[in-house]
C-alpha cells in the first residue's frame, strides 16, 4: 500500500511542477539568451533519434540496413532543397516502405 502512495505522491507532484511552469512563465515574455537556444531543440531531440535509429541495432551498436539509410538520407536532401520537414517525411516515408518491402522478398 505505502508503494502506490509514494507512486501517487510522485505522479502529483511532477504534475503541479509542469503545470506551474505552465502558468508561470505561459505569461511573461522569456528573455533571448533561453529562447534561441530553444530553437534548438526539437532538431537535436529529431537528431538524436535518428542516430540512435541508425546507429543501433537490438541494444548494440551496429550500422542500420540499407532501407533506414536510404530513406534518412532522402530525408535529409529533400530538406536541403525545400527546407520543409513534411516533403522529407512524405519521401523518407515511402523510400522506406518501398526498399523495406522490396528486402522481404
Amino acid at each position: 500500500m505505502i508503494v502506490w502512495i509514494v507512486i501517487g505522491a510522485v505522479g502529483v507532484g511532477t504534475y503541479v511542477l509542469r503545470v506551474c511552469m505552465f502558468l508561470v512563465v505561459g505569461r511573461r515574455s522569456l528573455p533571448t539568451w533561453t529562447v534561441v537556444p530553444m530553437g534548438f531543440v526539437a532538431p537535436a531531440a529529431v537528431a538524436a533519434l535518428v542516430g540512435s535509429m541508425l546507429l543501433t541495432q537490438h541494444g548494440s551498436i551496429d550500422v542500420a540496413a540499407m532501407p533506414e539509410l536510404a530513406a534518412v538520407t532522402m530525408g535529409f536532401a529533400t530538406v536541403r532543397r525545400t527546407g520543409n520537414v513534411m516533403h522529407a517525411i512524405a519521401t523518407g516515408l515511402p523510400t522506406f516502405w518501398l526498399l523495406s518491402a522490396m528486402a522481404a522478398f
